[in-house]
């Protein structure tokens, strides 16, 4: 299942990813400068988020409240070397909640999602215009 839309109507694509994605953990896969980070800042916002949300290349795992005090969780993988990594920060165990969970660049750790997950896979069409195909995986 896959949509396009243009960067002006990002509302549409956050819809499109929460109305068929059969997990609250979504992967996002996409070359550097596509829009994964503002497309979770955008669904963070919706989800009630008043915090401040940024890539979290540098710190790996960044944490928002959102509605209720519901955490969600934002990883970004990028520099991420081996598993003791993640391991350190907590990683593994934050996957066995049923918080939302937003990770950027997941390819070389696809291994340690063992429960269901959306994963998305966004590409250009043009400077203004992206394409988002869903793949839902379930275990």
């Amino acid at each position: 299942m896959e949509i396009s839309y243009k960067l002006k109507e990002i509302n549409k694509a956050r819809d499109f990813i929460l109305n068929n994605s059969l997990s609250k953990l979504i992967l996002f896969e996409g070359d550097l400068g596509l829009g994964k980070t503002t497309l979770i800042k955008n669904i963070c916002q919706f989800l009630g988020s008043s915090d401040i949300i940024s890539s979290p290349t540098f710190p790996i795992l960044n944490i928002y409240m959102g509605k209720k005090d519901e955490e969600i969780f934002h990883a970004d993988l990028y520099r991420v070397d081996n598993i003791s990594d993640l391991n350190e920060l907590g990683f593994i165990e934050i996957l066995e909640n049923d918080s939302w969970i937003f990770v950027e660049w997941p390819n070389k750790f696809k291994n340690i999602f063992q429960k269901n997950y959306t994963l998305l896979q966004l590409t250009e069409i043009s400077n203004n215009e992206r394409k988002i195909k869903i793949i839902n995986h379930e275990f």
